[in-house]
């Protein structure tokens, strides 16, 4: 898969959930193998400013929401 559509999903999973874990994100997109693709994707999207990291101190986690 390419980063680009590796990004546009991670995008459509948080337009349909408002924050996530990184392994919701995982088994959401039934992700399996070397995960290296994967939070590349999501780094450079928190770089671009499309997704922000947000602490869950209830599930005692980082979560990702979409920006805007």
């Amino acid at each position: 898969m390419e980063e680009k559509e590796i990004e546009k999903n991670i995008l459509f999973l948080l337009s349909e959930h408002e924050s996530l874990t990184f392994e919701e994100i995982k088994a959401k997109m039934g992700w399996e193998g070397d995960l290296r693709p994967l939070r590349k994707a999501l780094s450079h999207l928190i770089r671009e400013d499309l997704v922000e990291r947000v602490p869950d101190y209830e599930r005692k986690r980082m979560t990702f929401r979409k920006r805007g």
